[in-house]
């Protein structure tokens, strides 16, 4: 007998076998009870939760001649010939998305039913139509033959027309909670006599993300290799990650342990573990630490603020999966944020304990008077004015292009940190204006941009000089900026060496006239 995978195999026929949607089989039984049967549905929802099977036992159930509180029978003559059944037509609109095959049903629909009562149409993807297609398809909605019923399933319902929605009885599938997918895991791995420990149960489940359809498949995939299932299996076969590593990482952070947090996302790297698992579970575990200090109050090193901005970057990581950087590379720096340097053991007395004459004398300094917020405010705004003296498109995609080779070739990890937490949104021949994503990282990178620009032009031939600013500054500018345009004002460049020695006065001034002088 030719194999069947289990999500074939396992495939509900009747309302009873349908996991984790409860409501809206209820509800539609009792439209069969009550003969409430509308001419149209749509039923949407994610992947593998049970759109299209709940299609096909609807079809069978308002079509069987001895239905039972709702459900097919599965005795009649209409049940046993369901899957040969001419009078059920499913479309996959994915393939067949042209208005050609939308006027071809629609020929098809006026014949009268065969067998059965109805004649039941069942788009799948039906949000791939085309829109000449969707226009076919809108006037049989609008006066159907009595005999025809469409259902219309699709994992995008944003994608289809309001015009089609509003002539349509909508039923939202949900994702189907893990304990019901481990549930019915059990049952059919007990049919199927495949051993599996509950662990790798609930790895399944979590890795099918809410689709009974994946987890079977992953269950199907499993079950070929000669053995028990495991988690270590799961972990070797599907290259995922259990939640006592998951743990270890974020612990190790919350420790302040720098090297135990590297060598933990080294040996994931050898793993070659699935870089979208891993930083999904990141953020579950973080979301959940974030929860539990903002229920109970209790604070280790890291804050709620902390876990929030560590969610935030964990997930802009995975839109910078696509670039030519490893993955784990981007992972380690984002980490490396939320280290205290003080772990590092950096003495500034190259090496050794300072003396304690050293701690004396250096108690015994004039405090440096000088506050440096006027003067970034000033190079900000200098630095704003002149990349939009002659900002261009062309400029912008070189700029770009750059800091992707940069990242690429660069070994500076602090520098590669920043920049990864930015985008550059101008550039003019000279300048760069780049948005962190991370509001921390603006202080620090205006603080080492000498050190950044000259890492960052020295391979390439560049001479950019850069200034960091948040999102919101940025919408403040590009709106002043579009402004100006409108009224033709014109921009000029402003030389930073004035305003640099300007403020050096300033601060000398200062130091002059808090001089003391010693009789």
């Amino acid at each position: 007998m030719k194999y069947k995978v289990l999500y074939r195999k396992y495939r509900p026929d009747c309302f009873e076998n349908i996991v984790g949607q409860e409501y809206i089989i209820k509800t539609l039984k009792n439209s069969i009870i009550n003969n409430h049967i509308s001419h149209a549905y749509i039923f949407s929802g994610p992947r593998g939760t049970g759109k299209t099977t709940t299609a096909k036992v609807f079809s069978k159930a308002i079509n069987c001649l001895n239905p039972k509180d709702g459900s097919p029978c599965g005795e009649c003559e209409f049940c046993r010939n369901f899957q040969e059944n001419p009078d059920i037509i499913e479309i996959d609109a994915a393939s067949n998305n042209g208005v050609d095959e939308i006027r071809a049903l629609i020929e098809n629909i006026k014949l009268a039913p065969t067998n059965g009562k109805y004649k039941v149409y069942i788009i799948d993807e039906v949000h791939m139509l085309s829109t000449s297609a969707f226009n076919a398809l809108l006037l049989t909605l609008e006066e159907p033959p009595a005999h025809s019923i469409f259902i219309l399933a699709t994992t995008n319902i944003e994608n289809v027309p309001i015009t089609i929605l509003s002539r349509c009885q909508r039923y939202d599938f949900q994702k189907i909670k893990n304990e019901d997918i481990i549930k019915r895991l059990k049952e059919i791995s007990e049919l199927e006599k495949i051993e599996i420990d509950d662990d790798a149960l609930e790895e399944i489940a979590y890795l099918s993300e809410g689709g009974m359809r994946d987890a079977l498949s992953l269950l199907d995939q499993l079950s070929k290799v000669d053995q028990k299932i495991t988690l270590e299996l799961i972990e070797k076969q599907i290259k995922t990650i259990s939640q006592k590593n998951i743990e270890e990482l974020l612990n190790s952070i919350e420790n302040n342990d720098i090297d135990g947090c590297l060598n933990l996302i080294n040996e994931y790297r050898l793993r070659a573990v699935d870089y979208k698992t891993l930083i999904k579970k990141m953020i579950d575990n973080a979301s959940e630490r974030a929860k539990k200090i903002k229920k109970n109050g209790l604070i280790k090193r890291l804050n709620f603020e902390d876990y929030k901005n560590l969610i935030l970057m964990l997930a802009d990581s995975l839109n910078k999966i696509n670039i030519n950087v490893d993955s784990f590379t981007i992972l380690e720096m984002i980490l490396l944020e939320f280290f205290e340097e003080s772990s590092l053991k950096i003495d500034n007395k190259q090496g050794r304990e300072e003396t304690k004459e050293e701690k004396i004398e250096e108690s015994n300094k004039e405090p440096i008077k000088e506050d440096n917020n006027s003067f970034d405010d000033k190079l900000v705004k200098i630095r704003i004015n002149n990349c939009f003296v002659d900002a261009q498109k062309k400029y912008l995609e070189e700029a770009k292009m750059a800091v992707e080779e940069y990242l690429s070739t660069s070994s500076e990890g602090k520098i590669k940190s920043i920049l990864m937490d930015s985008n550059v949104v101008a550039s003019s021949s000279k300048n760069l204006i780049l948005v962190c994503n991370n509001v921390h990282n603006i202080e620090i990178a205006n603080k080492m941009l000498k050190e950044i620009e000259n890492s960052f032009n020295q391979d390439r031939g560049t001479n950019y000089k850069m200034i960091f600013i948040s999102s919101e500054k940025w919408e403040q500018e590009k709106k002043m900026y579009i402004e100006n345009l409108k009224i033709k004002k014109s921009y000029e460049y402003i030389e930073e060496n004035d305003i640099i020695k300007s403020e050096q006065e300033s601060i000398n001034d200062v130091f002059n006239k808090n001089k003391v002088e010693i009789i």
